[in-house]
């Protein structure tokens, strides 16, 4: 099947994933992208159409999709990118039930206002590195299934759960015995001088004001820094919290 028109119906609404409202009211969003369409396709995700562009070939393992193809044009019509790869999948939008992923035991990250789509698509690739159990996001964070946040994710967003939810999650994470940590340049305690191998949760706040969630943290960290900068990018920060954690783990097995 090759489309050839913008009014094509399937055309109509890949073009309406673009923002978040069509997202939800389609029940759908898209990834763009070789690795990120190859890494849905191993996921337990429901993916309802592999779309390439004409005369591109890759290797797609048989499924329960429809497989269409479309012109250059009509493709760049529907990319979310200067210079598309010519390969996307639509996939229905997942259902999470948030208390299945809260444990005793494990490391999870909340996004509290995250505003900026690179920096919570890298924090997902993070987090999937580091063996987090969830991340939750609060308090309007950008949307998980932003094109842009997907990308930056490369892939990782099909390796583990990233749940829509309120600030009620802290509460519920600290009833499982779980301990939330949130960094604060004032605090007196360095991140590496914490237990955080485990049963521990990471506040991520907004990158202009911070935590919002500050009389549900249990204890504030900072991490250590001699240089003249004040602050760390919010995924900067994360990438160093997840990495201590990791470490104090692989010791700890040791």
């Amino acid at each position: 099947m090759l489309i050839t028109s913008e009014n094509n119906d399937l055309i109509k609404k890949i073009k309406k994933l673009k923002d978040k409202k069509g997202r939800y009211k389609e029940g759908m969003f898209f990834v763009e992208g070789t690795t990120n369409v190859l890494e849905a396709l191993k996921s337990d995700l429901e993916i309802e159409y592999i779309v390439m562009g004409e005369g591109v070939k890759i290797d797609i393992p048989k499924g329960d999709f429809e497989i269409v193809h479309t012109t250059e044009r009509i493709f760049k019509k529907i990319s979310d990118t200067v210079t598309p790869q010519m390969v996307m999948a639509i996939i229905k939008i997942p259902k999470y039930e948030e208390n299945t992923y809260i444990k005793e035991k494990g490391v999870y990250v909340i996004a509290d206002n995250i505003q900026d789509p690179g920096n919570l698509g890298t924090i997902i690739r993070t987090a999937d590195a580091f063996g987090v159990s969830a991340i939750f996001t609060i308090n309007n964070c950008v949307d998980v299934f932003n094109p842009k946040v997907l990308r930056a994710s490369m892939g990782s967003i099909f390796h583990i759960p990233v749940i829509a939810t309120t600030s009620q999650i802290l509460l519920k994470l600290k009833q499982r015995g779980i301990k939330v940590f949130a960094t604060y340049l004032k605090a007196q305690k360095l991140v590496h001088e914490c237990n955080i191998s485990d049963k521990v949760a990471f506040v991520l706040g907004n990158e202009a004001i911070g935590v919002s969630v500050v009389d549900l943290v249990d204890d504030f960290v900072k991490i250590p820094m001699t240089g003249e900068a004040e602050s760390l990018n919010v995924s900067i920060a994360a990438s160093i919290f997840l990495y201590e954690s990791q470490r104090q783990r692989l010791i700890k097995n040791n």
